[in-house]
Protein backbone atom coordinates (compact mmCIF):
# COMPACT_ATOMS: atom_id res chain seq x y z
CA UNK A 1 0.00 0.00 0.00
CA UNK A 2 2.99 2.12 0.89
CA UNK A 3 3.81 2.03 -2.90
CA UNK A 4 0.92 2.61 -4.59
CA UNK A 5 -0.05 5.97 -1.85
CA UNK A 6 2.77 7.92 -3.97
CA UNK A 7 1.22 7.43 -7.05
CA UNK A 8 -1.90 7.63 -6.29
CA UNK A 9 -1.48 11.20 -5.23
CA UNK A 10 0.47 12.06 -8.31
CA UNK A 11 -2.52 10.81 -10.36
CA UNK A 12 -4.64 12.79 -8.94
CA UNK A 13 -2.43 15.95 -9.47
CA UNK A 14 -2.21 15.53 -12.56
CA UNK A 15 -6.10 15.19 -13.18
CA UNK A 16 -6.55 18.30 -10.84
CA UNK A 17 -4.39 20.23 -12.69
CA UNK A 18 -5.91 19.17 -15.95
CA UNK A 19 -9.45 20.44 -14.65
CA UNK A 20 -8.26 23.08 -13.36
CA UNK A 21 -6.87 23.92 -17.15
CA UNK A 22 -10.23 23.05 -18.44
CA UNK A 23 -11.68 25.54 -16.18
CA UNK A 24 -10.10 28.48 -16.89
CA UNK A 25 -10.19 27.34 -20.53
CA UNK A 26 -14.26 27.74 -20.22
CA UNK A 27 -14.04 30.90 -17.92
CA UNK A 28 -11.89 32.95 -20.55
CA UNK A 29 -14.44 32.70 -23.14
CA UNK A 30 -16.12 35.72 -22.22
CA UNK A 31 -13.55 37.05 -18.92
CA UNK A 32 -10.09 38.18 -19.51
CA UNK A 33 -7.10 35.96 -18.28
CA UNK A 34 -6.03 38.44 -15.63
CA UNK A 35 -9.16 38.44 -13.99
CA UNK A 36 -8.40 34.62 -14.24
CA UNK A 37 -5.13 34.68 -12.39
CA UNK A 38 -6.29 37.15 -9.77
CA UNK A 39 -8.81 35.18 -8.89
CA UNK A 40 -7.05 31.72 -8.94
CA UNK A 41 -4.27 32.81 -7.50
CA UNK A 42 -6.01 34.34 -4.17
CA UNK A 43 -7.75 31.17 -3.77
CA UNK A 44 -4.28 29.37 -4.10
CA UNK A 45 -2.99 31.23 -1.69
CA UNK A 46 -5.31 31.19 0.75
CA UNK A 47 -5.76 27.60 0.97
CA UNK A 48 -1.76 27.17 0.78
CA UNK A 49 -1.82 29.04 4.05
CA UNK A 50 -4.84 27.39 5.65
CA UNK A 51 -3.30 24.08 4.89
CA UNK A 52 0.01 25.17 5.87
CA UNK A 53 -1.03 26.18 9.43
CA UNK A 54 -3.46 23.22 10.04
CA UNK A 55 -0.29 20.95 9.36
CA UNK A 56 3.00 23.46 10.33
CA UNK A 57 3.85 25.80 13.11
CA UNK A 58 4.59 28.13 11.43
CA UNK A 59 6.86 31.27 11.97
CA UNK A 60 8.02 34.16 9.86
CA UNK A 61 10.99 33.99 8.63
CA UNK A 62 12.13 36.29 5.27
CA UNK A 63 15.88 35.28 5.05
CA UNK A 64 14.68 31.39 5.09
CA UNK A 65 11.97 32.26 2.69
CA UNK A 66 14.33 34.28 0.15
CA UNK A 67 14.49 32.12 -2.62
CA UNK A 68 10.79 31.67 -2.69
CA UNK A 69 10.33 34.73 -2.44
CA UNK A 70 12.28 35.87 -5.42
CA UNK A 71 10.89 32.75 -7.20
CA UNK A 72 7.58 34.24 -7.09
CA UNK A 73 8.50 37.53 -8.58
CA UNK A 74 8.70 35.33 -11.83
CA UNK A 75 6.29 32.29 -11.04
CA UNK A 76 3.52 31.59 -11.12
CA UNK A 77 2.18 34.86 -12.14
CA UNK A 78 4.38 35.44 -15.20
CA UNK A 79 4.23 31.84 -16.44
CA UNK A 80 0.27 31.52 -15.55
CA UNK A 81 -0.76 34.62 -17.40
CA UNK A 82 1.18 33.84 -20.41
CA UNK A 83 -0.95 30.20 -19.81
CA UNK A 84 -4.07 31.75 -19.93
CA UNK A 85 -3.70 34.04 -22.28
CA UNK A 86 -2.22 31.16 -24.64
CA UNK A 87 -5.37 28.75 -23.49
CA UNK A 88 -7.55 31.94 -24.83
CA UNK A 89 -5.94 32.08 -27.98
CA UNK A 90 -5.13 28.69 -28.83
CA UNK A 91 -6.88 26.56 -26.47
CA UNK A 92 -6.28 24.01 -23.66
CA UNK A 93 -5.02 21.33 -25.66
CA UNK A 94 -1.71 23.51 -27.18
CA UNK A 95 -1.50 25.24 -23.87
CA UNK A 96 -1.14 22.09 -21.91
CA UNK A 97 2.03 20.31 -23.15
CA UNK A 98 4.05 22.85 -24.36
CA UNK A 99 4.38 24.66 -21.00
CA UNK A 100 4.77 21.32 -19.23
CA UNK A 101 8.20 21.13 -21.16
CA UNK A 102 9.32 23.20 -18.52
CA UNK A 103 11.75 20.26 -16.78
CA UNK A 104 13.71 21.00 -20.25
CA UNK A 105 14.35 24.51 -18.64
CA UNK A 106 15.17 23.23 -15.57
CA UNK A 107 17.60 20.43 -16.94
CA UNK A 108 19.77 22.74 -18.67
CA UNK A 109 20.37 25.54 -15.92
CA UNK A 110 20.81 22.46 -13.20
CA UNK A 111 23.43 21.58 -15.69
CA UNK A 112 25.03 25.05 -16.40
CA UNK A 113 24.18 26.59 -12.96
CA UNK A 114 24.80 23.38 -10.51
CA UNK A 115 27.27 21.69 -12.46
CA UNK A 116 24.85 18.85 -12.30
CA UNK A 117 25.12 16.20 -15.34
CA UNK A 118 22.27 14.23 -17.41
CA UNK A 119 22.68 10.76 -18.79
CA UNK A 120 22.43 9.59 -21.57
CA UNK A 121 19.19 8.64 -21.76
CA UNK A 122 17.85 11.55 -20.19
CA UNK A 123 19.23 13.10 -23.84
CA UNK A 124 16.61 10.68 -25.18
CA UNK A 125 14.19 12.41 -23.15
CA UNK A 126 15.23 15.95 -24.63
CA UNK A 127 15.37 15.20 -28.10
CA UNK A 128 11.44 13.10 -27.60
CA UNK A 129 9.97 16.50 -25.99
CA UNK A 130 11.82 18.78 -28.01
CA UNK A 131 10.54 16.60 -31.24
CA UNK A 132 6.96 16.79 -29.55
CA UNK A 133 7.23 21.11 -29.41
CA UNK A 134 7.87 20.68 -32.83
CA UNK A 135 4.99 18.82 -33.81
CA UNK A 136 2.58 21.03 -32.06
CA UNK A 137 4.55 23.94 -33.37
CA UNK A 138 3.50 22.94 -36.72
CA UNK A 139 -0.69 22.75 -36.09
CA UNK A 140 -2.41 24.87 -38.41
CA UNK A 141 -5.76 24.32 -36.87
CA UNK A 142 -8.74 24.49 -39.48
CA UNK A 143 -11.31 26.70 -40.51
CA UNK A 144 -12.67 27.85 -37.55
CA UNK A 145 -9.73 27.67 -35.31
CA UNK A 146 -6.86 28.70 -36.58
CA UNK A 147 -3.59 28.89 -34.65
CA UNK A 148 -0.89 32.16 -35.44
CA UNK A 149 2.49 30.75 -34.48
CA UNK A 150 2.88 33.77 -32.35
CA UNK A 151 0.46 32.91 -29.86
CA UNK A 152 2.38 29.63 -29.22
CA UNK A 153 4.90 32.16 -27.88
CA UNK A 154 2.63 32.55 -24.70
CA UNK A 155 2.63 28.96 -23.21
CA UNK A 156 6.26 28.78 -24.62
CA UNK A 157 7.29 32.24 -22.36
CA UNK A 158 5.17 30.12 -19.94
CA UNK A 159 7.19 26.89 -19.67
CA UNK A 160 10.57 29.01 -19.29
CA UNK A 161 9.35 31.03 -16.78
CA UNK A 162 8.41 27.65 -14.65
CA UNK A 163 11.11 25.92 -15.96
CA UNK A 164 13.61 28.93 -14.14
CA UNK A 165 12.37 28.95 -10.98
CA UNK A 166 12.72 26.01 -10.32
CA UNK A 167 15.84 26.25 -9.71
CA UNK A 168 15.03 29.07 -6.85
CA UNK A 169 12.49 26.78 -5.40
CA UNK A 170 15.04 23.47 -5.28
CA UNK A 171 17.72 25.72 -3.43
CA UNK A 172 14.81 27.33 -1.33
CA UNK A 173 13.68 23.49 -0.08
CA UNK A 174 17.05 22.91 1.52
CA UNK A 175 16.13 26.47 3.80
CA UNK A 176 12.28 25.55 4.06
CA UNK A 177 11.87 21.99 5.35
CA UNK A 178 7.69 22.34 4.88
CA UNK A 179 7.14 22.47 1.30
CA UNK A 180 3.08 23.87 1.16
CA UNK A 181 4.67 26.47 3.29
CA UNK A 182 7.25 27.75 0.57
CA UNK A 183 4.50 27.58 -2.10
CA UNK A 184 2.71 29.65 0.14
CA UNK A 185 5.23 32.07 0.26
CA UNK A 186 5.77 32.06 -3.43
CA UNK A 187 2.29 32.49 -4.13
CA UNK A 188 1.70 35.16 -1.83
CA UNK A 189 4.78 36.90 -3.07
CA UNK A 190 2.78 36.80 -6.41
CA UNK A 191 -0.14 37.85 -5.94
CA UNK A 192 0.89 40.83 -4.06
CA UNK A 193 2.76 41.64 -6.46
CA UNK A 194 0.20 41.09 -9.31
CA UNK A 195 -2.47 43.24 -7.26
CA UNK A 196 -0.39 45.96 -6.68
CA UNK A 197 0.43 46.65 -10.41
CA UNK A 198 -3.36 46.14 -11.15
CA UNK A 199 -3.99 49.13 -8.95
CA UNK A 200 -1.06 51.39 -9.79
CA UNK A 201 -2.29 51.19 -13.56
CA UNK A 202 -5.69 51.61 -12.42
CA UNK A 203 -6.88 48.36 -13.90
CA UNK A 204 -9.34 46.78 -11.66
CA UNK A 205 -12.02 47.50 -13.98
CA UNK A 206 -10.44 44.69 -15.36
CA UNK A 207 -11.66 42.34 -12.94
CA UNK A 208 -15.20 43.04 -13.02
CA UNK A 209 -16.53 39.23 -14.34
CA UNK A 210 -19.51 37.74 -14.69
CA UNK A 211 -20.55 35.78 -11.54
CA UNK A 212 -20.39 32.49 -13.64
CA UNK A 213 -17.40 33.13 -14.51
CA UNK A 214 -15.78 34.38 -11.41
CA UNK A 215 -17.45 31.18 -9.72
CA UNK A 216 -15.68 29.41 -12.40
CA UNK A 217 -11.84 30.43 -11.18
CA UNK A 218 -12.83 30.24 -8.10
CA UNK A 219 -13.24 26.59 -8.89
CA UNK A 220 -10.07 26.30 -11.17
CA UNK A 221 -8.49 28.00 -7.65
CA UNK A 222 -9.39 24.94 -5.17
CA UNK A 223 -8.42 22.37 -7.37
CA UNK A 224 -5.21 23.46 -8.46
CA UNK A 225 -4.43 24.19 -4.89
CA UNK A 226 -5.54 20.43 -3.93
CA UNK A 227 -3.58 19.59 -6.83
CA UNK A 228 -0.54 21.15 -5.43
CA UNK A 229 -0.89 19.87 -1.53
CA UNK A 230 -1.36 16.05 -3.67
CA UNK A 231 1.62 16.24 -4.93
CA UNK A 232 3.60 17.75 -2.04
CA UNK A 233 2.02 14.31 -0.51
CA UNK A 234 3.54 12.60 -3.14
CA UNK A 235 6.79 13.56 -3.14
CA UNK A 236 7.16 12.86 0.43
CA UNK A 237 5.64 10.03 0.57
CA UNK A 238 7.52 8.74 -3.02
CA UNK A 239 10.53 8.66 -5.01
CA UNK A 240 10.67 12.09 -7.23
CA UNK A 241 11.56 9.64 -9.94
CA UNK A 242 8.31 7.92 -9.79
CA UNK A 243 5.93 10.76 -8.81
CA UNK A 244 7.22 13.62 -11.71
CA UNK A 245 6.28 11.55 -14.67
CA UNK A 246 3.01 10.93 -13.38
CA UNK A 247 2.08 14.45 -12.55
CA UNK A 248 3.18 15.67 -15.72
CA UNK A 249 1.03 13.87 -17.76
CA UNK A 250 -1.50 16.19 -17.10
CA UNK A 251 -1.78 17.49 -20.98
CA UNK A 252 -3.55 13.78 -21.84
CA UNK A 253 -5.68 14.20 -18.97
CA UNK A 254 -6.41 17.77 -20.45
CA UNK A 255 -7.01 16.39 -24.05
CA UNK A 256 -9.68 13.60 -22.49
CA UNK A 257 -11.80 16.28 -20.22
CA UNK A 258 -11.98 18.84 -23.33
CA UNK A 259 -12.50 16.16 -25.87
CA UNK A 260 -15.42 15.14 -23.23
CA UNK A 261 -16.60 18.54 -22.04
CA UNK A 262 -15.02 21.63 -23.93
CA UNK A 263 -15.01 20.39 -27.60
CA UNK A 264 -15.53 23.88 -29.06
CA UNK A 265 -12.45 25.99 -29.42
CA UNK A 266 -10.70 23.63 -29.10
CA UNK A 267 -7.88 21.88 -31.86
CA UNK A 268 -8.07 17.37 -32.14
CA UNK A 269 -5.99 16.66 -34.55
CA UNK A 270 -3.41 13.35 -35.23
CA UNK A 271 -0.25 16.19 -34.86
CA UNK A 272 -2.49 17.45 -31.08
CA UNK A 273 -2.15 13.67 -30.42
CA UNK A 274 1.32 13.27 -31.07
CA UNK A 275 2.78 15.71 -30.10
CA UNK A 276 0.99 15.66 -26.50
CA UNK A 277 2.06 12.08 -26.32
CA UNK A 278 5.65 12.45 -27.76
CA UNK A 279 6.29 15.26 -25.07
CA UNK A 280 4.91 13.44 -22.36
CA UNK A 281 7.02 10.53 -22.98
CA UNK A 282 10.30 12.86 -23.24
CA UNK A 283 9.48 14.23 -20.04
CA UNK A 284 9.13 11.72 -18.11
CA UNK A 285 12.08 9.97 -19.74
CA UNK A 286 13.84 13.29 -18.46
CA UNK A 287 12.51 13.70 -14.97
CA UNK A 288 13.26 9.31 -14.39
CA UNK A 289 17.15 10.06 -15.37
CA UNK A 290 17.60 13.32 -13.62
Amino acid sequence: MEAVLPVLFALVTAFAFAVSTVLVRVGVRESSPLAALVVTMAVNVAVLWGLSLVWYDVSVDLWSWRWFILAGIFAPALGRLANYIGIQRVGANLVSPITNMNPLVSVGLAIVLLGERLPIPGYVGVVLAVAGGVVLASVRGDGINRVRRTDLLFPLFGALTYGTVQIFRKIGTDLVAEPTIGAAVNLTTSFVLVAGGIVATGRLETLVVPRRDALTFVAAGVVSSLGLASLYAALSLGKVTVVTPIFNASPLFVLLLTGLFVRDGELFSKRVLVGTVTIVAGVAVLTMWT
